[in-house]
């Protein structure tokens, strides 16, 4: 084992003790108190058993060899209750362990970077991090179950061996070299091992998408009405061939290692009987002394077998749940500054502002330069792939331009505080999700004040859910969806988008993003949105993305965006009367069906 792979090994076992040992220090406690027990457990019978066998052999004192046995048989009984009350903990606390460190992953996956989220390679790394720690390298149990095996095998063969340099030294030797070919075909199999562990993380991320999408009642209904169980079924059966293939390639290529260790194996038992044998033989120590170095020879081939075995384990759990430590230590997107924000009303500029998603070549925005004042209206229309949600992100620092710079109140929005900066935007996007929680935990997360109800209450009634809610048993109360709760609602489309404007009203950011946020409403909840937009948004900046040109109205000015570019910019008034304008053509398109 290089330098690199050492501190690969030791940083992972680092982190994750440490991390274990602040949440659950009872586990390495109970671990200590485990290791300590399978140390003395093997000492009884080989210090014991050659006085019963002496005492068989010679003056056969039925009392003495009572006491032996008596010895051996407590002794061995305590010892094995202890372990297995240890196990019976460890496993608890193993469970509890898999699903805090489950719970920091889900934590840490969502605090990075948004850009990530929608990036390969992390996505992979991910996954990699969750089946890392949980399939292949058992977690922090699994981790620690091995190093405090490999401690405890440290001081069991100090003692196997003490016991058989006095009477067989040779037979140390043979033990060595046996160590070392074990070894290196044991680290064969592992390297084996490892290989297959990245190459099945691809597949596994394709396996669990196409087979939790079968059960996922979500789609229930486009699988149902589309006939798509075939597709989802004959993917699922595609990456399960695959996950397979990878399986059974490594289950052939560790095959001859296997048997090789299994060959030399008994070349050394043979061995070992022959040369203990011979020596009793020839008298050079009692047939006590001879079962003491054969039960000593057996117990430390498989004690020098287990610590080869714990080592190569280390390293190859280690190596999986090296992936949990790459995943924490997973290196930002988006470069953060220090420079605090006030919630204020803002001046938002543009300036030259170019953007291409990573990996891709294609500009979705392509030079943009505008400025927003503190408090103004915005509406930003367009064909859909124009780059209209494309800006949004970039303003609200999901991803940052590939050239040219954004600033707020002439500062570049990368000098910002992160945090701070990101509470100036309360956005809804028109992918937006609602969460299996109450209605109004969907609106305010974990503030269960008076002061909260009451905001959520004017909140509710401001956009249109007022009749909604009353005519729900609990209230604001109630359970959406029904994954957790039988008596959960599904509402539909518009009110769920009304639930989203609460949310987004409720964060009483100064600006405030409104993407396609009546798309799912009919006319007449459409139209009170529209009447009610000043009191909605009241003084704070608002941007307004819409393919429904008649929300348009109620903005001080108008940005049409056609092919990555702002090809139109002004007041409603002012586009309208562009000949062959863009903005002017789409109006008179959809203007015409309600005259």
């Amino acid at each position: 084992m290089n330098k690199k792979e050492f501190k690969k090994i030791f940083d992972t076992i680092s982190l994750l003790f440490s991390t274990a040992g602040k949440k659950y220090p009872g586990f390495f406690v109970v671990q200590i108190i485990k290791t300590l027990a399978t140390i003395g457990q093997p000492f009884i019978a080989i210090f014991v058993s050659p006085l019963i066998i002496d005492e068989i052999v010679g003056t056969r004192d039925l009392k003495k060899m009572i006491i032996y046995a008596g010895i051996i048989i407590f002794g061995e009984a305590v010892f094995s209750i202890i372990i297995n009350k240890c196990d019976a903990v460890l496993n608890k606390y193993g469970e509890k362990l898999g699903n805090y460190f489950n719970i920091l992953i889900g934590k840490h996956s969502m605090e990075l970077d948004f850009q990530l989220t929608e990036d390969k390679a992390a996505l992979e790394q991910i996954e990699k991090a969750r089946t890392g720690m949980d399939w292949y390298s058992g977690g922090v149990k699994g981790v620690a179950d091995q190093v405090f095996l490999f401690i405890g095998n440290i001081f069991k063969i100090v003692g196997f061996v003490t016991v058989i340099a006095l009477h067989a030294p040779l037979l140390l030797a043979v033990m060595a070299v046996y160590v070392v070919i074990n070894s290196l075909l044991v680290s064969k199999q592992n390297k084996i091992s490892l290989e297959a562990f990245k190459k099945l993380s691809k597949v596994n991320r394709l396996f669990g998408y196409f087979g939790w999408n079968i059960v996922d009642p979500r789609y229930g209904k486009d699988v149902r009405l589309y006939e798509a169980q075939e597709t989802f079924e004959s993917a699922w059966q595609r990456n399960t061939d695959k996950s397979n293939k990878h399986w059974k390639w490594q289950a052939d290529t560790q095959f001859p290692y296997a048997l090789m260790l299994d060959l030399f194996s008994i070349i050394r038992s043979i061995f070992a009987y022959f040369y203990v044998a011979l020596l009793a033989i020839k008298g050079f120590y009692s047939v006590g002394i001879f079962s003491q170095l054969v039960a000593s020879e057996g117990a430390l081939d498989a004690t020098l077998g287990g610590l080869v075995w714990n080592i190569t384990e280390i390293i190859k759990r280690c190596n999986y749940a090296y992936e949990y430590v790459l995943f924490m230590n997973y290196p930002a997107a988006l470069p953060k500054g220090d420079m605090p924000v006030e919630k204020k009303s803002h001046e938002i500029e543009f300036r030259h502002v170019t953007f291409a998603y990573p990996g891709t070549e294609r500009k979705i925005l392509d030079d943009i330069s505008i400025k927003i004042a503190p408090g103004e209206h915005l509406s930003i229309v367009g064909l859909n792939g124009a780059g209209k949600t494309t800006f949004i992100k970039l303003l609200c620092r999901l991803y940052d331009p590939t050239e040219g710079e954004i600033l707020l109140d002439g500062v570049n929005i990368k000098e910002y505080d992160y945090k701070k900066y990101m509470e100036q935007f309360a956005p809804v996007f028109q992918d937006f999700k609602l969460f299996a929680l109450t209605l109004s935990d969907n609106i305010v997360f974990d503030k269960d004040t008076d002061e909260a109800k009451e905001r959520i209450g004017e909140l509710t009634k401001l956009v249109g859910l007022e009749d909604f809610v009353k005519k729900l048993d609990k209230g604001m109360d109630t359970n959406i969806f029904k994954f957790f709760d039988e008596e959960g609602i599904e509402p539909s489309g518009g009110e769920q988008q009304k639930i989203a404007i609460a949310r987004a009203l409720y964060k009483d950011s100064p600006v405030v993003i409104l993407d396609e946020p009546t798309a799912a409403l009919d006319p007449v909840a459409e139209y009170d949105i529209y009447r009610q937009f000043n009191t909605l948004v009241g003084g704070r900046s608002a941007f307004y993305i819409s393919h429904r040109l008649s929300s348009c109205k109620f903005c001080d000015k108008i940005a049409v965006f056609s092919d990555g570019k702002i090809a139109e910019y002004g007041t409603h008034e002012e586009l309208e009367k562009i000949p062959g304008g863009i903005y002017a053509a789409m109006f008179e398109a959809q203007a015409k069906y309600y005259r």
